[in-house]
């Protein structure tokens, strides 16, 4: 190993120019690709902007909404004004005015507002369950007082 390392002086050049041609060639393409990779990304951004600006073109003001936001933290209020570049919601937490950016937006959905524990949508019992099972029972009673008579 130490042969290579004290060979020639002109042969160490060679390998040297050798080598830093092909350092500076794998450099200028890193840096050619950078710029394209960037804007694929501020194209996807943009449009991911404008999808949830028409996302949020559709509920109406004071329409209760749950915004996840793309740093993984989320936001509950209702809807106020809409602009180009960025909306507001106001807090529920602290009634604040609060304003968002359209790229910061991970996704939105409309928020439902639940009190107590178990008042969530899969858990109401329907209201026409009991009617049919007293109608039911009332009528095998009746069927019963009927054959015993």
């Amino acid at each position: 190993m130490t042969k290579h390392l004290t060979g020639n002086p002109a042969h160490i050049l060679s390998l040297v120019r050798r080598n830093s041609f092909l350092l500076v060639a794998i450099a200028l393409a890193v840096l050619a690709w950078a710029p394209c990779s960037h804007a694929d990304s501020a194209a996807k951004l943009d449009k991911h902007a404008r999808k949830m600006q028409r996302h949020l073109a559709r509920y109406r003001t004071g329409t209760l909404l749950q915004i996840e936001l793309r740093d993984n933290s989320e936001a509950l209020g209702s809807l106020g004004e809409l602009s180009k570049a960025s909306f507001q919601i106001v807090s529920i937490d602290g009634n604040r005015m609060l304003t968002f950016n359209y790229v910061d937006v991970a996704g939105v959905k409309k928020g439902r507002e639940f009190i107590g524990a178990g008042s969530e949508p899969g858990h109401h019992v329907r209201h026409w369950v009991p009617l049919v099972a007293g109608a039911l029972v009332a009528g095998g009673g009746v069927a019963a007082y009927e054959t015993m008579r």
